[in-house]
């Protein structure tokens, strides 16, 4: 992708345990793909959708994994038509094909309250999808159905939050060669990712990280989150300037919220997030645009 100036292409992971949840308001599974992109077109930008469904009941371990093959054409495609690729997912395994399409010099700032790093065995089993950042570096094993699974060395690895993670769970991460940082280390963002020799970056933001009052629409709403504009500026002091190949929104249902605030809040942070790799909207456009395939 050499410059997308305006376009952003929007794909959804709209399952929960391998089920396609419902859509409510908010088509597909709550995610409000539309909705987001209406707001987007409103302030000047081109937003495309894609509507990726799997609507037969599988284990989650296997539908993970064919929305991963799913979700890595899509942020290709994406690239190669010159569109920033925007993921929206129930879950946090949509991260899973986004960095199988960005390859193994991906680094990954993975925003959230919960990253269980490990092993699993009989006495500690854990909820599949809270286990990505461990599929992401291999430590945990994925499903005998992906397809050229890419697994980074968790030195690409930056995690800032992980405040409902298990200290031994953290302290694995780092001595993996991870970085972690703790909520009130949010000012080392810049230093942590400038350590990382890496070609592209993912950022992966579940929402329960953000402070609860503004996402209410979150599966899990902290009232310790992270303050939006706060989070937004030490990305863009983190990022800018670097190669951005995808940002990622996860754990949310937007029917959850009738006031639109969680909505809005995401809406502000994706337009954020693509100023800071390289777009730029064109408002002249807004006026009768419409989101578009």
């Amino acid at each position: 992708m050499s410059s997308f100036v305006d376009h952003l292409q929007i794909l959804p992971v709209p399952s929960v345990g391998g089920v396609r949840q419902p859509d409510g308001d908010h088509r597909p599974g709550g995610l409000g793909m539309l909705t987001l992109a209406d707001r987007l077109v409103a302030r000047g930008w081109t937003a495309r959708v894609e509507d990726i469904g799997f609507d037969k009941r599988l284990p989650e371990r296997r539908i993970a994994e064919s929305y991963a093959r799913a979700i890595g054409d899509g942020v290709l495609s994406a690239w190669e038509r010159d569109r920033f690729p925007i993921v929206l997912s129930r879950v946090s395994h949509g991260a899973l094909g986004v960095v199988d399409a960005l390859g193994d010099r991906t680094g990954v700032l993975w925003v959230s309250p919960r990253a269980e790093y490990r092993r699993p065995g009989l006495l500690r089993r854990s909820a599949f999808d809270r286990t990505t950042v461990a599929m992401i570096t291999g430590r945990g094993e994925r499903d005998s159905l992906a397809v050229s699974p890419v697994r980074l060395e968790a030195r690409r690895v930056v995690l800032l939050g992980g405040w409902k993670s298990g200290d031994d769970e953290l302290r694995a991460l780092a001595e993996d060669g991870g970085r972690v940082l703790a909520r009130e280390e949010v000012d080392g963002l810049g230093e942590a990712v400038g350590d990382v020799d890496t070609r592209r970056w993912y950022l992966h933001l579940d929402v329960n990280a953000l402070h609860g009052a503004s996402v209410p629409a979150a599966d899990e709403p902290a009232p310790e989150g992270f303050e939006p504009n706060a989070l937004s500026a030490a990305i863009e002091g983190a990022l800018a300037g670097r190669t951005i190949g995808c940002v990622g929104l996860a754990r949310y249902d937007l029917n959850r919220d009738r006031s639109g605030r969680t909505a809005e809040t995401l809406v502000e942070l994706l337009e954020h997030v693509a100023k800071v790799a390289g777009g730029q909207p064109r408002p002249e456009e807004a006026a009768g645009s419409a989101a578009g395939t």
